[in-house]
């Protein structure tokens, strides 16, 4: 497997683990505590740098396909049994991952 491909796969990993916390924040029925929570303010620092990333020296097309890739985890992730605190330390994991691989590829 090539670091390019590591790199990227890591990139949707980060998005898909961090999605189910970020998306929650455009919700009205999100509770307060949730909104002003610091797992919130992770998950959304997270995703919203893995999705810069993913455009990040990348043509549209490569950065769509690694996002759409992201949320396509997120589906399968959100039907698992892994909890929130695990969901978001491997997100983290994954886009530290990323930059360690060099960052952009």
């Amino acid at each position: 497997m090539s670091m390019d491909l590591i790199a990227a796969l890591s990139l949707s990993l980060a998005i898909g683990l961090s999605w189910h916390r970020f998306r929650q924040i455009f919700s009205q029925a999100t509770d307060r505590t949730i909104l002003l929570s610091p797992a919130t303010t992770l998950a959304s620092a997270v995703n919203l740098s893995a999705m810069a990333m993913a455009f990040n020296s990348n043509t549209a097309a490569v950065g769509g396909m690694i996002v759409a890739l992201g949320l396509m985890l997120a589906m399968v992730v959100d039907r698992s049994t892994l909890g929130s605190p695990a969901r978001l330390t491997l997100a983290a994991v994954s886009l530290l991952v990323h930059t360690g691989l060099g960052g952009s590829f």
